[in-house]
């Protein structure tokens, strides 16, 4: 190609015969010198249309557009530049290959409108993958976050925090439908605007508002500011309390029957998507779910524990100048029952019998056995004179024949015994058998207190060997602690040294009120999280 436009004729005949388009332009004026058919087919016109003309006057949309900007990049750089990019005034698309000869620009470019609209499908593909892949893995993390919950407190977390963290919202709330009360009950929130909590705590389920209407319409709802101030005037005071912008109400139902709602509040004006509310579905079915069987375990936990407190021993013996105090303390995990038990049993010739224990697990199964293990004991107790270990031996024999698997379980009998002489002495005499248990501690008058150490026989339920008796002689004034390896044990330190950590502190059991002092053994004492804690203390009081 030569100046003032002259191109050789064989070349401009193959110009003519190529696919893509060619146009030759002035660099100066931007005329077009040149023009093969597919170039001015771009835009419907046949090359005697263009030559000789103005671009801007062929083209006006092209002034001030990015192809402008490109052929003047190409006019200054000199070197090949390429770009894609819409025809302006069209909606074509085309990739151009552009470059500064002498005193003309030469581009060569094709149709591409195709291959972009495939490109945008394969983005929006992209992007939809990619939202189905962030869905999918978000109700993955849900789900496994909810199966993990217990209480209902613990599956209200797990759904506020997919709420704020999956739709953005200020703040959640996982409400909880009481039939028997007729109310919404709220146990956990999150973080509401200051003074916005009570404002949502026990709803009459028959009151005003979009989540008792949605409980009682059946079907989630999505409320904007207007809608909320004009559906529920009488509510303004709550919407401005809690700066509520946007309000989704979603029920919970489980086989046809309302168990919660899920509440989201923003502070912002929105709408939700389609595939925002899918996936808000998809929480609150899981949710759903999950707090159906929180609820139901709530229940069976309930009676459990009910059960468990109805057979341990609320009126002991006071026999004499002997003073019986007892603790219970329940696992830290709301939804645990255990196996502890204590019992003071006064025997038919005047004697009493002092008893505690731990069935081994935390559920309902251990406060069964421990029930069967505490009612076999008192038969055995009160059907014979037997010193400790034979009671314990005779124990062995009826737990072996309870139940296919073997009942494992600690325990402590003692009896207080006295005879003529030891009474004038002013002594009495503690004979114990220990079947796995933590030693007792005993606490004389002057504080001085000891672990009656010995060797543990073996737990019940293992069923081997015989058991021994050992005896102490307890001193007026003197007080004996019993008590389950729940006030003991620690996850980050050993047995012994829990025990040791108690003698210590039991010498506050020496004088005072002794169920004050239990109390404070337990605040003092602490011991190991989840389990459930049991003490039987008793003073020997001088005889009179």
């Amino acid at each position: 190609m030569s100046s003032a436009g002259a191109v050789d004729p064989l070349l401009l005949r193959a110009w003519q015969e190529v696919s893509e388009g060619i146009i030759v332009l002035d660099a100066e004026e931007w005329r077009v010198l040149h023009v093969n058919a597919a170039g001015a087919a771009v835009y419907g016109l046949v090359p005697d249309d263009l030559v000789g003309k103005l671009l801007s006057d062929v083209f006006p949309a092209a002034v001030g557009s990015d192809f402008h900007t490109q052929l003047r990049r190409t006019r200054a750089e000199g070197g090949l530049v390429t770009w894609t990019g819409p025809v302006a005034g069209t909606d074509r698309w085309i990739a151009v290959r552009a470059q500064r000869v002498d005193g003309q620009v030469l581009c060569s470019f094709r149709d591409v409108t195709a291959e972009h609209h495939l490109e945008l499908e394969r983005d929006e593909l992209t992007r939809s993958l990619h939202r189905s892949l962030d869905h999918t893995t978000r109700l993955l993390r849900l789900s496994e976050a909810l199966t993990a919950t217990r209480t209902v407190t613990d599956v209200a977390r797990a759904a506020v925090e997919a709420a704020r963290e999956g739709f953005g919202a200020a703040y959640a709330a996982l409400s909880v439908v009481d039939h028997e009360r007729q109310l919404l009950r709220t146990p956990f929130t999150g973080d509401y605007a200051p003074g916005a909590q009570e404002e949502w705590q026990d709803l009459p389920l028959d009151g005003p508002g979009p989540g008792t209407l949605a409980l009682r319409e059946g079907r989630p709802r999505f409320d904007d500011a207007t809608s909320l101030r004009t559906g529920f005037p009488e509510l303004a005071h709550r919407w401005e309390t809690a700066h509520v912008r946007y309000l989704a109400t979603v029920p919970l139902v489980a086989a046809g029957r309302n168990v919660g709602l899920l509440t989201m509040v923003w502070h912002e004006d929105l709408e939700l998507s389609e595939n925002q509310r899918a996936t808000l579905r998809s929480l609150a079915s899981y949710t759903t779910q999950a707090l159906q069987r929180a609820l139901l375990l709530a229940e069976r936990t309930t009676a459990a524990r009910t059960l468990q407190t109805s057979m341990l021993t609320t009126d002991l013996p006071q026999v004499g100048d002997l003073e019986l105090v007892a603790r219970y303390v329940p696992a830290h995990a709301g939804d645990q029952v255990g196996g502890d038990w204590y019992d003071g049993i006064l025997l038919p010739d005047g004697t009493t019998l002092l008893v505690i224990g731990d069935v081994t697990g935390h559920d309902i199964t251990a406060a069964a056995e421990m029930g069967q293990l505490r009612i076999a004991l008192r038969a055995l107790a009160v059907d014979r004179d037997d010193p400790p270990a034979e009671l314990l031996d005779r124990l062995e024999a009826v737990v072996s024949s309870l139940r296919a698997d073997a009942i494992l379980a600690s325990c402590l009998v003692a009896r207080v015994e006295q005879n003529l002489q030891a009474r004038a002495e002013g002594v009495r005499t503690v004979r114990w058998a220990n079947a796995g248990h933590p030693p007792p501690v005993l606490v004389l008058a002057d504080g001085t207190a000891r672990v009656l150490a010995a060797p543990p026989d073996l737990l019940l339920g293992v069923g081997t060997g015989r058991r021994t008796d050992h005896v102490v002689d307890v001193p007026a004034g003197a007080t004996l602690l019993l008590y389950t390896d729940g006030l003991v044990e620690r996850r980050d330190d050993d047995l012994d040294s829990g025990i040791e950590r108690l003698r210590a502190k039991a010498s506050g059991l020496a004088s005072g009120d002794l169920a004050a002092g239990l109390d404070e053994l337990l605040a003092q004492a602490g011991g190991a999280a989840g389990d459930d804690v049991a003490l039987l203390a008793v003073r020997f009081h001088a005889q009179g």
